[in-house]
């Protein structure tokens, strides 16, 4: 007999997000929800973590998507029954701070610790479901003092070392940038222009390891974004090829040493590239032409080596008035200093074969060099050797070799390992392999950073400390005033030890007099152990001291992390050097897993649309969002828009990244406090795959709320009739009509959500597959237990995503101990066979009739299943199928030909 509900004498209950929101998150804090101990058997257990912010004062969108897709993979896992660690902390040292102290006269570390308080009390706000007990700041003295130790471990494992060297200045901070933070010949945080100038510094042997990075990138295939394994296998830049000794005409001490990858090419070597700051070039130059090559010197030293080098950049150079002298033929030719070389780069000279490389021929033909060809093509129509014969362009592929000697009509490829065999007979050359991964520079000139724990002495030189005299922590009383380190400019910090005494290193002949290094560690050194960090985070003691920074037994249980979260933007910097550091520590003894993320899932940006008013010779003026009004059409295209401050027209740019600059953010607190956060969690996972773009639209949030109030409504209308009410556990075929169809729908829906987060975490599809459960739930034409086996499961399914109402609405139909421990729901695949759709076929535009197919079919299977139907078939028989479309759930079109 069906049950019909009585009118209900009051209006339902609001749907008030802001006070369940905080109904829950207190609760969950009060219970230590997600607080996970470190004891428990690996295979239960998951390690999910998000990159962790700096933090600059406010969350953006960017983080809010991030971190609400690793939330919701956190309480999926749980819901599947393991122990999750789900840790968040703060990358607090940093220059933005050092600019707050400059523009605002803050101290770094007031800055700094006012903001991660404001942008902890948004995290919580949003319900993210993080082990609050394991946060840090890398700014702590307890993190810094450990990272400190473990500086010194690597010191003695020979991984540090100093050198003079001409590095990256940014002329906007002050500091010295490693390749991988020069963009286009620009500072990656400022913008500003970066020079090259020569300092002392301190390196990391990266180089040591690349080998093992390089090799290892084939085991993360599968689990890592192939674009992120792409970006490191070229920046590793391994390359096979020969070493060439060249001597210098009239300078028999000196030899120029070049690599190249077409030994095949040597003997059309005309003339030799050297980087302007070689060693060399001071002994090789000649008085007469020592003022030009100065000049030049000083003129590339004005941009940086990644700018010298750019594919874009012009190509320069001056005549040096030396010559050098080709091992294999005996020819003399000039040696230019040339801008596209650089002395750290190989071995900062490049042997010049302008007839069969693209930037020699051009460089010849700008400076009048000859252009000898060495390599024939086998085709002699081939474009690129007509452009040769034509004197438009070098030849560069593969052919056979011409003046050569005794090499003349070798296949190249063979050529190559047999010129260089024969330059190694002779004592010429020999084969190698090189990189262009460069060692990393560690050094940073400024304040808010961690200092590097050496000293100097006139007689040591430079000295590393004894663990026992660390930590080195910074002084407080400095200037910022923009112009340059400050704590070198501190009169007494350098020259004073801990204890307040001068500071003394000990020596053979006892205590001598020492001074501090002034730098500090470049930052991406904190986020290269933080995620090893977080399992044993409490390795520490009051007085900052303990047995070891890093706890094996607890860092071997949690690392790999299964799943580490962040942008692709990272590929070569944060995550190259965390795969290094990885493997550092488990050579200094702190670790045996020498990868740190088994899974990488890189985010796509949270984009709108710019607004903005441009004028001839003006710079744009963008609009903030709520500054203009925006009339649109139901399709949502723009009728009209303009400023609300002067009822001029403002013209709407295309999709961009969200950015302060451009003005098209969101503020998620107004979000939050206006929708609520479950409303902003749902946006940001529902609209596209979490790898993919997501385009902010005010109609979309607005969807999502409008949604989770649907829900609350269809629970809240029903909760007190069915909270008595057990869920239909009973098969499909033991019930008619629509409830039949209800209890397959369940059954396919948690299939449909499961496949989906288990494959790709994709949360989109699964809330698709809830909102499709939502709409077969109608209360007046179903049985109460298979409404409440509907409703139960639709709770659950959207419980990782929007966990605060989920929460609520468990309890109102009567759920116990909480929506996680209700656990992930379970489904019955023979249930599922009937919930099936009937397709219409369309060739070509015309019905050819219709097919019954299993609506939990997806992707590859459907498309097989539908190819191998008797209607598609028929239809095709004979025929090419030139497109296939399937419109899951509605239709199929072919085109046939």
């Amino acid at each position: 007999m069906r049950i019909i509900r009585a009118p209900a004498m009051n209006d339902p209950r609001p749907y008030e997000p802001a006070s369940i929101e905080t109904k829950w998150q207190q609760t969950w804090e009060a219970a230590k929800a997600y607080k996970v101990r470190d004891d428990l058997p690996r295979e239960k257990c998951y390690y999910v973590l998000e990159m962790f912010p700096y933090p600059s004062g406010k969350l953006h969108m960017g983080h809010v998507r991030n971190y609400s897709i690793g939330d919701a993979v956190a309480r999926y896992k749980r819901m599947r029954g393991l122990h999750v660690l789900h840790p968040m902390g703060w990358d607090s040292f940093g220059l933005p701070a050092e600019q707050a102290a400059i523009e605002r006269g803050a101290h770094p570390a007031k800055w700094t610790y006012e903001n991660i308080a404001y942008m902890r009390g948004q995290l919580k706000r949003m319900g993210f479901s993080y082990d609050w007990t394991r946060e840090f700041a890398c700014s702590d003295p307890g993190y810094a003092a450990r990272e400190q130790d473990i500086f010194i471990d690597l010191v003695e494992k020979g991984l540090v070392y100093r050198k003079s060297s001409l590095v990256n200045w940014s002329t906007g901070l002050n500091c010295v940038l490693a390749n991988e933070q020069v963009v286009d010949g620009k500072c990656w945080r400022t913008g500003m222009p970066v020079v090259q100038k020569e300092l002392p510094q301190w390196y990391l042997r990266i180089t040591s390891y690349a080998d093992e990075l390089l090799a290892q990138l084939d085991a993360l295939k599968g689990s890592w974004p192939d674009a992120v394994l792409t970006q490191q296998r070229n920046w590793l830049g391994r390359s096979e090829g020969a070493e060439i000794d060249f001597a210098v005409d009239g300078h028999p001490e000196a030899k120029i040493t070049v690599f190249t990858t077409r030994p095949d090419t040597v003997f059309g070597v005309t003339f030799m590239s050297i980087a302007p700051e070689h060693r060399l070039v001071d002994a090789i130059v000649p008085a007469s032409h020592r003022a030009a090559v100065e000049a030049f010197r000083a003129e590339v030293r004005a941009v940086s080596a990644q700018e010298r080098m750019g594919d874009t950049a012009e190509k320069k150079g001056v005549f040096t008035g030396a010559y050098a002298v080709n091992p294999v033929n005996g020819r003399k030719v000039p040696i230019y200093a040339a801008n596209f070389v650089v002395a750290d780069y190989g071995t900062g000279a490049v042997m010049a074969v302008p007839a069969h490389d693209t930037r020699d021929f051009a460089f010849a033909r700008k400076y009048g060099i000859d252009i000898i060809t060495v390599i024939q093509a086998t085709d002699a129509k081939h474009p690129e050797w007509m452009k040769l014969q034509a004197g438009e362009d070098a030849y560069t592929e593969a052919g056979v070799l011409t003046a050569s000697a005794q090499f003349d009509g070798r296949p190249s490829e063979d050529a190559k390992r047999e010129i260089t065999a024969w330059l190694e007979s002779t004592g010429k050359g020999r084969k190698v392999v090189t990189w262009r991964l460069r060692d990393w520079c560690l050094s940073r000139q400024r304040y808010w950073g961690n200092p590097i724990p050496y000293a100097y002495t006139d007689k040591l030189g430079a000295v590393p400390l004894r663990k026992q005299d660390l930590p080195v922590t910074l002084p407080q009383d400095v200037v910022f005033d923009g112009k340059g380190n400050p704590i070198e400019r501190h009169p007494t910090w350098a020259v004073t030890a801990k204890d307040g005494s001068p500071l003394t290193v000990r020596g053979q002949d006892g205590p001598e007099a020492a001074r501090r290094e002034t730098d500090t560690m470049d930052t991406f050194m904190e986020s290269s152990w933080y995620f090893a960090r977080y399992t044993c985070h409490d390795n520490t003691a009051a007085d900052l001291g303990c047995a070891a920074p890093l706890d094996r037994k607890r860092v071997d249980h949690w690392l790999p992390v299964d799943l580490y979260i962040g942008g692709i933007e990272h590929a070569v910097m944060h995550l190259l050097y965390a795969r290094f550091f990885q493997k550092a520590l488990c050579d200094v003894g702190y670790s045996a897993k020498r990868e740190p993320f088994k899974r990488l899932l890189c985010q796509g940006m949270v984009c709108m649309e710019t607004l903005f008013r441009e004028k001839p010779g003006e710079k744009k003026q963008y609009f903030y969002p709520d500054e203009v009004d925006v009339e649109r059409d139901a399709k949502g295209r723009v009728i009209t828009a303009v400023a609300k401050s002067d009822g001029q027209p403002v013209q709407i740019g295309r999709v961009e990244k969200m950015s302060k600059s451009k003005r098209n953010t969101v503020d998620p607190q107004a979000l939050i406090e206006q929708y609520g956060a479950d409303s902003a969690r749902l946006f940001v996972l529902s609209n596209v795959p979490p790898e993919l773009d997501v385009v902010w639209s005010e109609d979309g949030i607005r969807g999502s709320h409008r949604y989770l109030k649907r829900l609350w409504v269809l629970v809240t209308d029903n909760a007190e009739r069915l909270r008595g009410v057990a869920p239909y556990s009973g098969k499909a075929a033991e019930v008619a009509g629509a409830d039949q169809a209800v209890v397959r729908k369940v059954h396919a829906v948690i299939k449909r959500c499961t496949d989906a987060l288990e494959k790709d975490f994709a949360f989109n599809t699964a809330v698709a597959q809830c909102m499709e459960l939502t709409n077969e739930l109608k209360p007046d034409a179903l049985r109460p237990d298979v409404l409440k086996l509907g409703l139960s499961t639709l709770v659950r399914l959207i419980a990782p995503m929007s966990p605060h109402i989920a929460e609520e609405l468990w309890e109102l139909l009567g759920g116990t101990g909480g929506v996680t421990a209700a656990g992930w729901p379970a489904f019955d695949e023979s249930e599922i066979a009937g919930d099936s759709v009937e397709y219409p076929v369309q060739a070509n535009g015309k019905v050819r009739g219709k097919i019954v197919l299993s609506r939990s079919l997806a992707g590859k299977d459907l498309e097989a299943a539908v190819l191998a139907s008797d209607v598609v078939k028929a239809a095709t028989e004979g025929k090419t199928i030139k497109k296939l479309v399937i419109v899951p759930g509605k239709i199929i079109n072919l085109v046939v030909g």
